[in-house]
């Protein structure tokens, strides 16, 4: 109905576009699509406070060595995605990618499932909470599920509505592992309320001190230099050391509007605003 809308002049911009569209309406003269750096994310990660993932290891056999990144960006997004690996996606300030660190390596993955106890006797099993507010995210669930198969991960996958999903993210704090979509991210420190575990949101239920540590040695930062040193070392450590908040791929934030339009500057997610636009009609 938004596109149509659109390719018809019923409304002269779209927001949030359809990705299934984006090659359609490409090629139509009479319209401007807008992409701009990825700044939104898809990410998944464990529930800290259940056993089965506080090893390490667990951790990055399932999220470092055992997800096919590239597969989902092509087949649930797409191919209009990046694969990701850091919770702050390359349109962010200071992105680190840990593609080369964390290619996909189902046998390595399965070796450090082995060390962690789990083998075909006894595979590791629990459940994959998701929604579907954002319609790709029951898919990747899907294609994450068969990966994870291949590695002897037993995943249930679970698509709620998205208030229960929040209720029991938040308030109950009752899951195994969840995949979720994000706002636009500016940098890592939009991202430290979520990982503080003395103030915020603290949605993984870590009670690992040191990242606390790294949060404050950004916050204290004197100089540029110091607060994106410290930016890169929050991202090494809660995602390639720990595995404790990573991403999975980008998610692009889409927008389209008639050729009459003029004037608007698209800032990628992180606010949309009109101020300067007008049409040449």
């Amino acid at each position: 109905t938004r596109v149509t809308a659109l390719r018809t002049g019923e409304v002269d911009f779209a927001n949030y576009l359809p990705r299934e569209h984006v090659e359609r309406l490409t090629r139509d003269p009479q319209i401007q699509v807008l992409r701009g750096k990825d700044t939104q994310r898809v990410q998944s990660y464990f529930n800290l406070r259940n056993p089965l993932f506080q090893d390490v290891r667990v951790r990055r056999a399932v999220l470092g060595y055992g997800i096919d990144r590239q597969a989902i960006v092509k087949t649930a997004l797409l191919g209009q995605a990046q694969p990701l690996w850091s919770f702050v996606p390359p349109g962010g300030r200071d992105h680190i990618d840990f593609g080369e660190q964390y290619a996909y390596n189902p046998e390595k993955a399965k070796e450090l499932l082995k060390e962690a106890g789990f083998d075909e006797k006894n595979p590791l099993r629990y459940t994959l909470m998701t929604h579907g507010a954002e319609p790709a995210l029951p898919t990747i669930a899907t294609i994450m599920k068969t990966q994870l198969a291949k590695i002897g991960v037993d995943v249930t996958v679970e698509v709620i509505d998205r208030p229960i999903f929040l209720r029991r993210l938040v308030t109950d704090r009752d899951w195994d592992q969840l995949l979720n979509f994000s706002g636009a991210v500016l940098n890592t420190y939009t991202i430290t309320r979520l990982i503080d575990t003395r103030a915020g949101n603290n949605t993984t239920n870590h009670q690992d001190e040191h990242v606390d540590a790294l949060i404050d040695r950004m916050r204290e930062a004197a100089t540029e230099e110091a607060y994106i040193k410290a930016g890169h070392d929050i991202q090494r450590y809660a995602v390639a050391e720990t595995m404790i908040y990573p991403g999975v791929t980008t998610l692009p934030f889409l927008q389209a509007h008639r050729t009459y339009v003029k004037g608007y500057e698209n800032l990628h997610g992180h606010k949309i605003r009109f101020e300067t636009t007008w049409m040449d009609k």
